[in-house]
């Protein structure tokens, strides 16, 4: 998948998501208005009702569904959104047992079912405050787990930056340059869920890739003046967090 379509696919993703995510939230208030209500509608029966929220659960069904299949094709690389919407079927299942059991005792409605909406919406909003706290935590990470940092040079500049050393070698003769636990703010931060392509200029020498990434896990190519590093698997890509390119 290009990095046109999968930032495509996550924004249309993540609109999606908050659609359903705000849509479960207003419900939460009608599926209390519902089961207050009960009893005190004339020319609505209690079963009526709980047939209405019913209906409504399975329309979030399909629509997560619908996510879901759509989110399949980035094969893996938007896991965090996926994780985002297994919350979002927990709450929904949650929601669908809540008239599960509304509809098995529907036909002893008293004036107990008060106090009982009271406790179930209750549950509903401690398990919703959870699972935001969740899914923000999840959005956090996903974002961390993408940062990259991104440093080019000559072989002069790396060094006195500190992000390179010379090692090995006999008399000056044989050394290499080698990446250094170097201080991050020498490098240009950017996350693979914004861009997975990275420009660097055309010398006469060429160029050396300094930092060990997987030799699959990207390409190089020249666009004019400009060589252009494509990620072609991020997820391999991001297991060495540091970028350096050494300009000859």
């Amino acid at each position: 998948m290009s990095k046109a379509e999968l930032e495509k696919l996550y924004n249309d993703s993540a609109s999606a998501y908050d659609e359903i995510r705000s849509s479960l939230d207003k419900f939460d208030q009608e599926l209390t208005d519902e089961i207050g209500a009960l009893g005190e509608v004339p020319g609505k029966t209690p079963a009526e009702k709980l047939s209405n929220a019913r209906a409504r659960i399975e329309e979030y069904k399909n629509k997560i569904r619908d996510l879901e299949s759509k989110l399949a094709s980035s094969k893996g690389q938007l896991s965090g959104i996926q994780a985002m919407v297994d919350r979002l079927k927990k709450s929904v299942a949650d929601k669908e047992k809540i008239v599960a059991e509304l509809e098995g005792r529907v036909g002893k409605l008293s004036s107990t079912l008060d106090e009982e909406r009271l406790a179930a919406q209750a549950e509903i909003n401690q398990r919703d405050a959870r699972l935001k706290d969740k899914d923000s935590q999840i959005a956090e990470q996903n974002l961390e787990s993408n940062r990259m940092y991104f440093a080019v040079g000559t072989r002069k500049q790396l060094m006195d930056s500190g992000i390179i050393n010379r090692k090995g070698g006999i008399l000056g003769i044989g050394k290499v340059s080698t990446v250094k636990d170097a201080d991050l703010s020498r490098f240009t931060q950017f996350n693979l869920l914004d861009t997975q392509e990275l420009s660097f200029p055309v010398t006469k020498k060429g160029y050396s890739v300094l930092s060990s990434h997987v030799a699959a896990s990207y390409e190089v190519s020249r666009a004019g003046d400009q060589y252009v590093l494509r990620v072609n698997d991020p997820n391999a890509f991001k297991k060495q967090k540091l970028v350096v390119i050494e300009l000859k």
